[in-house]
């Protein structure tokens, strides 16, 4: 497969499936076969993160002496995890799209303007960032140190606010609503609240009873929820109480009333 200069042959996966969804999200993509020599390429390992060590130990034994760079895809994950590779005369690097891949029947992620994290080698880091381009993705130079908190905010931004949007819900089902009422409804409220915190500086566009002082109010909530769903209100809510007055919304006595409110002393 030849596209934007960039020749992408794939390593023939066991899978029937792997080698479906590889074929689906590449047509056109060469498979070559495990069992043979690789051909001369740049690497590009989309592995889970537990599986790139050994990934890149099986690929050096059959790495062609023509190929001088190798990129996995984690954002976890330090490109310095290609160490067999990089001994073997590679530069390495790791290229993460800053996306959400949900489940290998939906439909295709489009990777255009997506921000891409790039670590890793020079060579390789150059390489991985024209592969980014290429795509239509804005790569940017991550640190190896800065790595591990940058997963963790994605994991945060992403990961954590859909479990919350499905928590709420489902305690909309649970009061009367069909699952497609409760995510009509909650859609626009939703996209309003991650455009707004997008484009705020900090809290100053946050809304809701913990936004307005209102103890009261956040104490009604604590009482409403389900007994598991409470920490996690309770968590997030201290967070903002935290923000809320470093940036001089609330006051101290505002504060703790709210805080007391989220344990239950209030």
């Amino acid at each position: 497969m030849q596209k934007a200069g960039i020749r992408v042959v794939g390593v023939e996966a066991h899978s029937p499936r792997s080698r479906a969804r590889a074929r689906r999200a590449a047509p056109g993509l060469s498979l070559a076969s495990p069992s043979q020599p690789l051909p001369a390429a740049a690497l590009l390992i989309a592995v889970p993160d537990s599986a790139i060590p050994k990934c890149a130990r099986d690929l050096a034994e059959r790495l062609h002496p023509a190929t001088s760079v190798a990129i996995h895809t984690s954002g976890l994950v330090p490109a310095a995890a290609l160490a067999p590779l990089a001994a073997a005369g590679c530069s390495v690097a790791a290229l993460h799209p800053l996306a959400s891949f949900a489940a290998a029947a939906g439909p295709l992620v489009a990777l255009a303007g997506v921000a891409a994290a790039v670590e890793g080698d020079g060579p390789a880091v150059a390489e991985a960032s024209r592969l980014a381009r290429a795509l239509g993705m804005r790569p940017f130079r991550l640190e190896r140190s800065g790595k591990r908190r940058y997963h963790a905010a994605a994991a945060l931004a992403a990961n954590m606010t859909h479990v919350l949007v499905v928590t709420a819900r489902r305690l909309f089902v649970e009061i009367g609503l069909s699952p497609r009422e409760a995510a009509a409804a909650l859609r626009p409220l939703v996209a309003g609240s991650v455009e707004a915190a997008l484009s705020a500086r900090g809290m100053e566009r946050l809304t809701g009873p913990v936004a307005r002082a209102d103890a009261g109010a956040v104490a009604a909530d604590m009482r409403a929820l389900p007994r598991p769903v409470r920490p996690a209100y309770r968590e997030v809510a201290s967070l903002a109480v935290g923000d809320l007055v470093r940036g001089g919304l609330v006051n101290a006595e505002q504060a703790r009333r709210l805080l007391s409110a989220l344990t239950g002393q209030g």
